[in-house]
């Protein structure tokens, strides 16, 4: 606390001490919270980033397996799929580990606990094909997070052109945006997402002020590296597909999606520097 008061005027102060009431996981990363409101040159800058901040979903444990426990009797109660003709698969599609192999796997106790002890899991998405020509017709991709849905899209028509008879296929993610699961729905199937979130900016402000807010991140934005190895800020502005996603997992057990913001991920400043990031996101080579 006394490193923020070295940094922060009184009256940034006040409002940084109501935003810990609301967003007590920020008091375990203070030094990397001063780090990030440092790069602001204005209060109006300061200001974006506690709004953004005051909306964040940073998910603890205790609420990950409430959800858990939520998809885990949507599939059983609600989903109207049969355990022994149904696979749980992740959307994995190389042989990188990702965030929809991890879900899988959490899944598997509650599952168990309600009673499907037998049920069918895959983790790499290719794997769908040989489970359905072995029975496994009813098909349900789980993953933490969905963005933009444009990946889901990709593995619909992938699944289309790989399966040439009927399937059922249907959709459990942790959290996602709003908008990117309405996209899903209107090819037809449906979602079961705990955590619905709006854009952080362009839904949540009207005009003038999203003007004015859009603007304010693009010049944070600006203070980033513009590549690191492969990987564009342009890509990401905004979060990949400008999703504006406000919303993380805690500690070790999320990486963060990257559609959030990466002002608060991005791990490198314009001149090349190494940032102490509020949020950590791994991408093999982004570093």
């Amino acid at each position: 606390m006394s490193k923020l008061k070295k940094h922060i005027n009184r009256e940034e102060l006040s409002k940084i001490f109501a935003l810990y009431s609301r967003q007590p996981w920020l008091l375990d990363k203070e030094d990397n919270f001063i780090e990030l409101l440092l790069m602001c040159e204005t209060a109006e800058h300061k200001r974006l980033i506690l709004e953004l901040l005051a909306e964040f979903h940073f998910l603890e444990l205790k609420t990950l397996n409430n959800f858990l426990n939520l998809i885990a009797d949507f599939i059983i109660t609600d989903s109207g799929f049969s355990e022994s003709t149904t696979q749980i698969a992740a959307i994995t599609y190389d042989d990188e580990a990702d965030s929809s192999q991890k879900i899988l796997d959490y899944i598997k106790i509650p599952l168990h606990k309600q009673g499907w002890a037998d049920i069918k899991t895959v983790n790499r998405f290719g794997a769908t094909i040989k489970n359905y020509n072995e029975g496994k017709t009813q098909i349900l991709f789980i993953d933490e997070f969905v963005g933009s849905g444009s990946t889901i899209v990709g593995r619909v028509k992938q699944l289309k052109n790989d399966i040439k008879g009927d399937f059922e296929l249907k959709f459990c993610f942790i959290a996602g945006m709003d908008y990117g699961i309405k996209n899903i729905e209107a090819l037809g199937y449906e979602v079961y997402c705990p955590l619905r979130l709006p854009k952080g900016i362009s839904e949540r402000f009207v005009h003038p002020e999203l003007e004015v807010k859009t603007e304010l991140m693009t010049s944070l934005e600006g203070k980033l590296a513009d590549s690191i190895n492969s990987y564009n800020l342009p890509d990401y502005s905004f979060g990949y597909n400008k999703a504006e996603a406000l919303y993380s997992l805690e500690g070790s057990n999320g990486n963060t999606p990257n559609s959030v913001f990466p002002i608060f991920w991005w791990p490198r400043t314009k001149d090349g520097k190494p940032r102490n990031t509020l949020l950590t996101r791994f991408e093999k080579g982004l570093k």
